[in-house]
Order: structure tokens, then sequence, then C-alpha cells
């Protein structure tokens, strides 16, 4: 909550009244052309009070009222003078706090009721009265009270709210000197403390998400306050299916071109395509994730709402969109990318069974020619070791060899018998066994 002090020409005092009126403002009048108004800003204290000034400006600007901003301070409430205290049938309870404290947790399913009170002793007063007025609980002398002690040298405050003392220099720094102690951790335990087996990127991932969830329950509370905030993690949302569909169709496009394989030349079956989705999916609700968190802690931190066009509302909706696209498709150009490469590596310095990544697993067969010349493109057929088969689109069969790389050839031209691994040894061709 902020504290506007407004002084309106009287002249526009009437319009001033009427915008007002108009808005989710409390405002009181504290003379001839003198009011306090009072503006409910969502997200961290830190730059409220710039939030509340740009709106109250934004606002007055529109309506045409001619009044000066005299102050702004921001509030805080004061904490409730009422505690809450278990009704409990009677026992003993520990001496020490820190001992009682769970145990009053533990006993919370034998709990009668509760009772809001200022201290203990004002609710074991009212023991009596919770009793007569709740009559199947029991008797009153079988029943206790129990919650924490008084705290010594609390006095109950009547005022609903106060200046902030934090509304300073001294907030900041306290932020600056937090986020700078958790970068200094996250930084060193990368660098330090991860464990092998983790790749730094997944660290870093996760590290970052954390931040990222905190953002994206701001956005969800801030949803109501406007139509970037409604519509566009919305739109986010919706585009997460088609982009999660669109995105696994370019991964295995990406993962066969290490393999030398064009898009469209494989076509996707329907488990294969189960498997790319499944693949992809993790990814774009990452992206979703990040998108939506960095949406959400902008909101949070008032870093949108900077003058009367609030043009950085509409910029930081265009950023978010484009982490949101760019994150997924950079990611999964680099995996996919890294992935194949990766296992033409293997197949030529290793060789082994086939793997498969993104619904795409191909088949290890031997290939024997026969006594017809064959029709191909590419580098002529291996068919003294096994090579990988790929079902490829319009009647077309990919046969990629580890040495020799990618051939085209016209399915049903050439024998294929099916072995385990490329280490294994193909099978006399029949017209040797003859």
């Amino acid at each position: 909550m902020v504290r506007i002090g407004v002084e309106v020409e009287p002249q526009d005092e009437a319009n001033f009244l009427a915008t007002v009126g108009d808005r989710p403002w409390r405002f009181q009048r504290r003379g001839e052309g003198r009011y306090d108004v009072h503006i409910g800003v969502s997200g961290a204290a830190l730059g409220s009070t710039g939030a509340a000034l740009a709106e109250i400006h934004h606002v007055l600007a529109r309506s045409g009222v001619s009044a000066r901003v005299v102050f702004a301070t921001r509030l805080r409430p004061r904490p409730s003078p009422f505690r809450r205290y278990r009704i409990l049938p009677r026992g003993r309870m520990p001496a020490r706090e820190w001992l009682a404290a769970p145990v009053r947790g533990l006993m919370s399913w034998r709990s009668k009721g509760t009772l809001q009170a200022t201290s203990l002793a004002e609710a074991r007063s009212r023991l009596a009265d919770f009793v007569a007025r709740n009559p199947q609980v029991g008797r009153a002398d079988r029943l206790m009270v129990a919650g924490p002690p008084d705290p010594l040298g609390t006095t109950p405050s009547s005022a609903d709210q106060e200046e902030d003392p934090l509304d300073g220099p001294l907030l900041p720094l306290i932020i600056v000197l937090l986020v700078g102690a958790g970068a200094a951790f996250i930084g060193l335990y990368v660098a330090l403390w991860l464990p092998e087996e983790i790749p730094t990127r997944h660290a870093v991932a996760f590290l970052i998400s954390l931040p990222c969830l905190f953002g994206v329950w701001q956005m969800f509370r801030r949803i109501p306050e406007g139509r970037i905030n409604t519509w566009l993690p919305l739109g986010l949302t919706a585009l997460a299916a088609p982009l999660t569909i669109g995105l696994s169709n370019f991964s295995r496009d990406v993962y066969l071109q290490a393999f030398g394989i064009s898009p469209g030349e494989v076509p996707p079956t329907g488990q294969g395509r189960l498997f790319a989705v499944a693949d992809t999916l993790p990814l774009v609700t990452f992206a979703l994730l990040l998108s939506l968190g960095v949406f959400g802690l902008l909101q949070y931190f008032h870093f949108t709402v900077r003058g009367d066009l609030r043009l950085l509302q509409w910029l930081m909706a265009l950023i978010v969109v484009l982490v949101y696209g760019l994150t997924s498709v950079t990611v999964l150009l680099e995996r996919d990318a890294r992935r194949g490469l990766e296992h033409v590596a293997r197949y030529q310095a290793e060789g082994g069974p086939a793997r498969g990544h993104t619904g795409v697993t191909p088949s290890v067969v031997c290939v024997e020619t026969g006594t017809d010349p064959v029709q191909r493109i590419g580098p002529p057929l291996t068919t003294d070791r096994p090579v990988l088969y790929f079902d490829g689109e319009n009647g077309v069969d990919l046969l990629w060899d580890r040495e020799h790389g990618l051939t085209k050839v016209t399915r049903f031209s050439v024998n294929l018998t099916p072995v385990p691994d490329l280490n294994a040894d193909c099978p006399e061709p029949e017209s040797v066994r003859d």
C-alpha cells in the first residue's frame, strides 16, 4: 500500500473525486484541495512507490485533472495483535516452548477448535464461553487452551498501518547483498562442488527454474490487473502444444542431418512421433516456465511501469515471447545436433548396436546386391560389413555406412539381412554359396 499526497485545483476537485472514485483506491480529504490517496500495489515492496506514482500520473493525465503530487510513501500493515490458540483435551504440555510447539502440532488432530486472542490469558478466559456456545466439545474442566506464550514486553498496537522504515536506501542495499551472495554461492557450487555425472547446464537450468517458479506464481496472482497480464500467459501456454509437436519434427530432422539425411526423407511413425513429442515436451515446458517466470519477476519488481505510455510493458511482452521461442529452438538445435554427431562418432569408432533418438531408431542390416545393377545416389554400396538402414519416404531405402556415408537406393532393389550390430559378420552372398 502506497500513500500519495495530492493537491488539486478548486475547479478540478469534482473531476478529481470522480476519477479517483472510479478506481479501486481509497482517499481521504485533508483540507481544501488536499487529499491522501491510498493505492494498493501488488508485488515487491522495492519499487512499489514508483509504480504507484506512475499509475496515478497516468490516470490523472488521461482524465485531464490538474493536480500536483506532493509526496509518496509506502505503508505496511502492522502485524495483527491476535494469535491462534488450540482447544485440546486436558493434559500436560512441555514447559519449554521449543518442545511444546511440535507437541501442539502433533496433537492438532485432537483439537476441538481454536480461539483468536491477544494473549494466552485472554484465550483461557474465553474457554467457558467457547464451551457454552459449542456444547459438543465436552466439559470445560476436561479441556485446556494450548498456544505460544506471550512475548515479553509486547503491547498490541491500535494503528492499522505505519510508514515503512525500509522505504529508502536500506532495502535496495539488502536485496543487492542477498542477490550477490546467492550468485556467489551458485557460481562456487557449479565450479567446485558439482558432481561430475550431472551436466553443468542441467544444474544451471535447475537453479534458474527456482526463481522462475516464484515469478510464475506472482504472474498468476497479477493476472486480473491488465490485458497483457491476462492474454500473454494464456497465449504462451496455449502455444505449448503446437510448439511441442512442431519442435518434435524439427528435432528429428536436426538429428538425421548428422547422417546426411535431408528433412522429410524419413517419415515419422506413430510410435516414433510419440517418443519425439515425449522427448521435446520437457524442453518446451522449461522454456514456458522460464518465459513466464521472467514475465512474472519483471512484473513483481515493477520494471514495466515507467512513464504514462507504459511502452516497456509491450516491449517486455515481446522479449518474453522471444525468450520462449528462442530458448526452445536454440537449445533443441544444439542438443539434437550434438547428439547426432555423438552417435555418428560412436558408430565410426566403436560400431555397436543401433542407437535411437527422438523416436528415430535405425536397423542394422547387411546388403546383398545380386547380379542386376543397382541404381543408387551416393557412394557405392557396402556389402562386406553391416550398415544402418533408415526407412525412407517415397519408396527409397537409406543405407548409411560408417566410412562411406549415405547411399540411397530404390526399395526392394537390394536384399537386406538384419544383424545384431555393426561389428557382426555379414553372411556370404547367395552367389558365392552356390
